[in-house]
């Protein structure tokens, strides 16, 4: 095995070991997001006008709407973390 090629195998180990930092970032990014909106909405009082309340009502909606996809956003995370460690082991 020539010096390029042990280079370039180990620059591609550091490259999948970032991507397993991003991954843990952006799922970490996600929850904090869910937390924040979360206390956000709780904190705010419930407005008597009608359309303020539905105004409300229909950003809440969106913003859980929104969110069903952080569940497979994390599980494609999770999926990389393991084939990264798969790949680990097999090289």
């Amino acid at each position: 095995m020539s010096l390029l090629e042990k280079l370039q195998k180990k620059y591609a180990a550091h490259q999948a070991g970032g991507d397993v930092i991003t991954a843990g970032i952006i799922g970490i990014v996600i929850i904090i997001i869910i937390l924040i909106f979360s206390e956000v909405q709780g904190a705010l009082p419930t407005p008597t006008n009608t359309a303020l309340a539905g105004a409300s009502t229909n950003a809440t909606a969106t913003f859980a709407s929104a969110m069903e996809l952080a569940p497979v956003i994390i599980i494609v995370l999770i999926a990389a973390v393991v084939l990264f460690v798969v790949n680990r082991f097999r090289s």
